[in-house]
């Protein structure tokens, strides 16, 4: 080879070798590029203030995460194209739920569905060897999550959703018009009384006992990022001992019968041990790993003991030593807050409405102290809904038909047990036993609620429908707005 095709070779070696460069630092080399172009933008319009274009963000200081950096065996990326080679005989299934978190994608049945439309399969199975395109593919480098305070414990206004709702695209699509609405806050579960953790876990006693199994959230990293980026405030609900998923595939750590050492149970309600330490150990676990997926709020819900049931038939594994129920519960939050604080998240509890009434047999029973709970949260939201007060309590006949009542008195009472704590209730979005449950009983609540100082407010609705605070939140926002526009005239 003679020295003129040496250097030819050579420069095309070269030219491969850049391009090949340019590949694999595509996400990189693009923000680079985005940045100096807006510098060069922003510098040319402080010289000519009138130009026309508008600059959408400058060079990002963020920290970006390489997303395809350990994709599993078989996938291949350049750029925003993505191939999958099946390393053995596959179904589509499959591809599509390895795939799902590097695409748009929320569900799994809607890639799996468009993986066979892009690649024209006739059938759902994948030969060994065959490459496939993963269509709508993410960017290879997206913001990381980095947080180094607890985020501001805002006023919310805020919605619950079951793992199934909050999975639905439908759903991401109705919320629009809430936030619209003055909505600003999502409660999800994570994991309810059934014991279903929500979403793929790695949690390794979720792993081992598949609890994730029948999970509804294909992709809670996406869904968590989505929210965030409409300015949502997420909170993450956990069922912390009524768990029926884990009280099947675990018996030993349920709470046990004295009389026949079989677990115990309250009828239909499953119970674990609060008293036992990998009960304990396996919520705290998912509060660690949901913290660090970036929500904003860890809020636990039944953290209690049981109410019902044969209550003296009931023995528990005292793993801590033998103590009172308020102490087991106190001392729980209080490991559970220490790991979180590192984690820069608020921590917050759901309580019994009647506790804040102060009864000692409502105290022992639950072991819900209010005082003691709130040295170890942020935030306490007692369920103050009217409907499940017992009739004539507190002098009324019919509590649900109070709702300003019981919504004031309940928040003022827990204010003045938890003074240093945020108190944000949560509201009764549902019909029973009421007579008049509409949009003016929701807003009866809420005034109820901030008239006692209250810092925002939840709705409850177990079934997701939230007509009447729709349309509840349309009339706050209006009325808001009237105030506001009255003390500017008056100023």
């Amino acid at each position: 080879m003679n020295k003129r095709n040496r250097q030819i070779l050579a420069l095309l070696l070269c030219t491969l070798m850049a391009q090949w460069l340019v590949v694999l630092n595509a996400g990189g080399i693009a923000l680079v590029s985005d940045g100096i172009q807006g510098c060069l933008l922003g510098l040319y319009r402080s010289v000519f203030p009138r130009s026309s274009f508008t600059i959408v963000g400058t060079m990002e200081r963020r920290d970006h995460t390489a997303v395809y950096r350990n994709t599993p065996p078989g996938f291949i990326h350049c750029g925003r194209t993505l191939l999958f080679q099946a390393p053995r005989d596959m179904r589509l299934k499959e591809i599509a739920d390895a795939a799902l978190r590097y695409t748009h994608f929320f569900r799994r049945y809607q890639l799996e569905r468009t993986i066979k439309e892009y690649n024209a399969f006739r059938t759902d199975s994948v030969t060994k060897g065959t490459v496939v395109y993963i269509p709508y593919s993410i960017s290879p480098r997206v913001p990381a999550f980095t947080r180094t305070a607890k985020p501001p414990i805002i006023e919310s206004r805020g919605l619950y959703y079951t793992g199934g709702a909050i999975a639905s695209e439908k759903t991401l699509q109705s919320l629009e018009r809430f936030l619209a609405a003055g909505i600003n806050t999502v409660v999800f579960d994570a994991k309810d009384i059934t014991g279903i953790v929500n979403y793929r876990s790695h949690v390794p006693a979720a792993i081992e006992y598949n609890t994730h199994e029948k999970r509804c959230i294909d992709d809670v990293d996406k869904l968590i990022r989505y929210l965030k980026d409409k300015g949502v405030y997420v909170i993450a609900r956990i069922a912390v001992f009524h768990d029926h998923a884990l009280y099947r595939k675990k018996p030993e750590y349920a709470i046990r019968s004295k009389r026949s050492g079989s677990p115990w149970s309250a009828g239909a309600e499953l119970w674990l041990d609060p008293t036992n330490k990998h009960v304990q150990d396996y919520n705290i676990a998912l509060a660690i790993e949901l913290a660090e997926k970036g929500v904003d709020e860890i809020q636990f819900d039944y953290i209690r003991f049981p109410t019902s049931g044969s209550l003296g038939d009931a023995a528990y594994a005292y793993h801590f030593g033998q103590m009172s129920k308020e102490a087991t519960i106190t001392g729980f939050l209080q490991r559970a807050h220490a790991e979180l604080a590192g984690r820069h998240v608020n921590l917050s509890v759901d309580i019994f409405g009647v506790v804040a009434w102060g009864k000692e047999i409502d105290i022992r029973q639950t072991g819900q102290r209010i005082e003691q709970m709130a040295k170890h949260c942020e935030v306490i939201s007692p369920m103050l809904y009217p409907s499940h007060f017992n009739d004539h309590f507190d002098g009324h006949a019919n509590p649900g038909d109070q709702p300003y009542y019981f919504m004031n008195r309940g928040c003022a009472r827990v204010k003045a047990l938890a003074p240093q704590t945020t108190v944000r209730p949560w509201l009764q979005a549902f019909r029973w036993r009421t007579k008049t449950y509409n949009d003016d009983y929701i807003l009866e609540q809420i005034r109820g609620a901030v008239d006692a100082g209250a810092r925002g407010y939840l709705f409850w609705n177990a079934s997701n429908s939230y007509d009447f605070v729709y349309t509840a939140m349309q009339r706050l926002t209006a009325e808001e707005k009237r105030k506001y526009v009255e003390r500017g005239r008056k100023q």
